[in-house]
């Protein structure tokens, strides 16, 4: 049966890269790469909202800026005007003009000072996220690059696993291999089983002790399976 002990070590390299692939997709450097990742995005998108909030802010100053030039030189020719008026009425009129101008001239100065209070405090808190932008991207290429090394070494793992079942493979035959393939895709914890005293190490059951004899004196043409699960036992 020692064509079914080296189909067992076949086994043995098939399952060791079955597990390094499985570590491979569920590395903790990538959730920690990913946490980094959001965090570094989180934090630009922050910085970029601030950016534009100063920004619109900025625009909306240079607009009330002009208003205001605007209203200026529209009180000066109404004050000049209102020298040159003798009636009453009108009088009356060009100062109530005057006095609107002048509500709006205020209005536009109070908000102005308001934008220019976001400005400031944009300006503070961009320090702040700039530099967290900094740390976050500094994070980000830390846990990145931690993450290609534990890639690396772990692909780096299954090509060795690789070729170790690529040479185990070579003193089994064709029609072994096929079979076993076909039995793996059924039961992909194994296809190859031993007797751990009366239990067979693929299903956990007992056989008989008449069905083990059984099974040694098979001929050497037919290999021994597991009556329970209907692995190949390497005996």
């Amino acid at each position: 049966m020692g064509a079914l002990h080296d189909l067992h070590a076949v086994q043995l390299s098939d399952i060791a890269i079955s597990q390094a692939q499985h570590r491979l997709a569920h590395l903790p450097e990538s959730a920690t790469y990913q946490l980094a990742k959001s965090a570094s995005a989180n934090a630009i998108t922050e910085l970029a909202a601030l950016d534009k909030r100063s920004a619109d802010a900025g625009t909306e100053i240079t607009g009330l800026e002009k208003q205001a030039h605007e209203i200026d030189s529209t009180l000066a020719r109404l004050n000049k005007q209102l020298k040159t008026i003798i009636a009453p009425r009108e009088a009356e009129a060009l100062q109530h003009e005057i006095a609107t101008c002048t509500n709006n001239r205020s209005a536009l100065d109070d908000r102005e000072l308001e934008l220019l209070e976001i400005v400031e405090q944009c300006d503070k808190e961009s320090v702040v996220l700039g530099s967290r932008v900094e740390s976050t991207r500094e994070a980000l290429t830390s846990a990145e690059q931690a993450l290609r090394a534990a890639r690396a070494a772990v692909n780096a793992e299954i090509a060795q696993l690789a070729e170790q079942r690529s040479a185990q493979g070579l003193v089994v035959s064709a029609s072994l291999l096929s079979t076993y393939d076909a039995k793996r895709k059924h039961r992909p914890d194994g296809a190859v089983s031993k007797l751990n005293g009366p239990t067979c190490s693929g299903c956990h059951l007992d056989l008989p002790k008449s069905e083990i004899d059984r099974l040694h004196k098979l001929p050497a043409d037919e290999l021994p399976e597991c009556p329970h699960c209907g692995c190949f036992i390497a005996l």
